[in-house]
């Protein structure tokens, strides 16, 4: 067979995604170049749903974008990672081009950082302000650079990374990604459907029944390098299928590894934890394992790093310790539950987020039949995809979402839900929210939260940009609002448990004076009886027209407030300000009087 040019191959790839998005039809290549790099880089996991409308938003390609092609969050990353991307639609390119391209990108960060917003166009801005007010202190900045062109020899990408990320005083905090065609098209090929296990295969051991049993359920070989790699190739994510996670990239641990199987793959055994499989059945047979609906569920960062290096092949190959362990349980819920424990107790070469041991936990199966009830898909199990009825961005959610709306909305942390989102593992959020008692009852007010995070960005905020776009001090002002989003979600929550009578006058106020007293935390937990927050039906214009009102109120009072520290010290950006809930408690202390008064004119005019 013929192998087709790379450049035609995403030319027909190119053309396949206008057929598959109709809004991309009238897009010239270039812009859905950047689409089909978009989608098959970011977007392989199934529970990553991408919409056609997310395109226009991500893709901000344009006239004065300052270098900046793509601008989204990594949706693999539970901490906001910024991904900056430019995208090159060439059949050749050069080495200076790839350099030029990442330093416009990093030279618009920096920008960016700095303030200094008038050097882009107000799309890009906007863009710009909102998801980086997403990222936290362990938020990576992501710089990718993409191109239909194929790689040569000339161009060094390790050399050209090494520039780029020598840049930043925090290079730990950088990624930078260089894809040309024949990646694209990897990239592509790995995003095809995943099933859910992998049915069949085998691995090569070191030597003819050189293995260690326990009893007839589980066994311990050395496992060959190559035979995991040639298994990921075939196989892909599907491998990893029953892990807690995928490949999720961190530079020093896959920089270690690289070098130990570069340079001293003889010592990969003694430095590397192994792998564990879970399988419904095995069978040894000389120097081959057979294995039956199996799973790598731990070791995947040690697969991938397999399957990506060079060196590794049949004629240099190694072994690393290996761990097979047959399924325990009758029904299809022993065995997830079985494979669970086992992940979870197997996974400490690199430390599992509190999502990942959550995700199939009883209580969070029941709330996901709760949030179904009322028309929301919430995903429990990683690679579960999204059905098509449920693709609008607030109709499906999971459990890292759900807890950053529940710190701002319920526990009025609106701050610490975007810099510490994962303190809602804590058992003083998590256990009230999750309670099997009221999970229906919370399921219900997460509905709401769900429609106003979506409704904030997606309506509010471009209404609120082109109303201010000409005010005097709008670079504040629009500043400030890009970053406002759970401060609005807090306040609307607070507002209507004020105004329905959850919380008192003398609730506000020990709030208000003490917002950490154990009192004013043990309130804000219990929501009573309530199983709504705005006196009107969701997804209405009546329901959009209140969230209006109260989101401006915050926000203009907010303006004030941090406009008087700004002047104070003009180094100090919004998007630091409101990284503390001590300035949010500030706005509602010095501006209470008048937002009292408008809770209740917007209440009351809404019934």
């Amino acid at each position: 067979m013929i192998k087709m040019d790379s450049y035609i191959q995403i030319l027909d790839k190119i053309n396949a995604l206008r057929e598959k998005y109709p809004s991309l039809r009238t897009k010239p290549d270039y812009y859905v170049f950047s689409a089909l790099c978009v989608e098959a880089h970011f977007y392989k996991n199934p529970e990553n749903v991408l919409n056609e409308s997310d395109f226009e938003a991500i893709i901000v390609d344009s006239c004065n974008d300052g270098g900046a092609d793509i601008i989204l969050s990594d949706p693999d990353s539970e901490i906001c990672d910024l991904v900056i991307g430019q995208s090159k639609f060439y059949k050749r390119i050069s080495k200076e081009d790839v350099i030029n391209s990442l330093r416009k990108m990093v030279s618009f960060y920096n920008d960016m950082k700095a303030g200094h917003y008038e050097q882009v166009n107000s799309r890009v801005q906007s863009r710009f302000l909102t998801l980086n007010a997403e990222t936290d202190e362990e938020s990576k900045i992501h710089f990718v650079f993409y191109t239909s062109a194929k790689s040569s020899k000339k161009i060094d990408t390790e050399n050209i990374k090494k520039q780029i990320i020598a840049q930043f005083t925090n290079p730990d905090a950088i990624e930078v990604s260089i894809l040309f065609a024949d990646d694209i098209i990897k990239e592509i090929e790995t995003a095809k459907a995943i099933k859910q296990i992998v049915e069949h295969g085998k691995i090569q051991i070191d030597e003819k029944d050189n293995y260690l049993l326990y009893g007839d359920s589980a066994a311990i070989v050395n496992v060959s390098a190559f035979s995991l790699k040639d298994l990921y190739a075939t196989h892909n994510i599907t491998l990893l299928a029953h892990n807690l996670r995928y490949h999720i990239s961190d530079s020093k641990i896959d920089k270690g590894m690289k070098n130990t199987i570069e340079k001293n793959p003889e010592l990969f055994w003694l430095k590397n934890n192994g792998i564990t499989i879970i399988c419904d059945d095995f069978r040894i047979d000389g120097c081959e394992v057979h294995l039956r609906n199996f799973s790598i569920v731990n070791g995947g960062q040690t697969v991938y790093m397999l399957h990506k290096s060079k060196s590794l092949d049949k004629n240099n190959d190694f072994w690393l310790s290996c761990k097979i362990i047959k399924v325990e349980g009758i029904t299809e819920t022993e065995k997830n539950a079985f494979s669970l424990g086992i992940a979870q107790a197997a996974n400490s070469q690199k430390p599992i987020k509190p999502a990942d041991l959550r995700a199939n936990a009883p209580e969070q199966r029941s709330f996901a039949q709760a949030m179904r009830a009322i028309g929301i898909f919430y995903q429990t199990k990683r690679g579960e995809k999204v059905p098509k009825e449920f693709s609008d961005s607030y109709k499906h959610t999971k459990l890292l979402d759900v807890g950053k709306l529940c710190l701002a909305a319920i526990f009025q942390l609106p701050c610490k839900s975007r810099s510490k989102p994962a303190d809602f593992h804590n058992d003083n959020y998590y256990n009230p929210i999750f309670d099997e008692k009221t999970q229906k009852q919370i399921a219900l007010i997460c509905k709401e939260l769900l429609y106003m995070d979506d409704y904030f960005t997606r309506k509010f905020l471009p209404k609120f940009d082109k109303e201010n776009d000409d005010m005097p001090d709008a670079s504040i002002r629009i500043s400030f609002a890009h970053v406002a989003r759970t401060i609005c979600i807090a306040f609307t929550a607070l507002a209507a448990r004020y105004f329905h009578g959850n919380l008192s006058k003398e609730d506000i106020k020990l709030l208000l004076e003490k917002p950490s007293d154990d009192n004013a935390c043990k309130k804000l937990r219990d929501i009573g009886d309530m199983k709504s927050l705005l006196p009107m039906k969701v997804y209405t214009d009546e329901y959009d027209a209140t969230l209006d009102k109260l989101f401006t109120a915050i926000i203009e009072e907010g303006i004030t407030i941090y406009s008087d520290a700004h002047d104070d010290d003009s180094s100090l950006t919004a998007a630091n300000f409101l990284k503390k809930d001590d300035n949010y408690y500030k706005i509602l202390r010095k501006r209470w009087a008048k937002l009292n008064k408008e809770i209740r004119e917007i209440f009351i005019s809404s019934k």
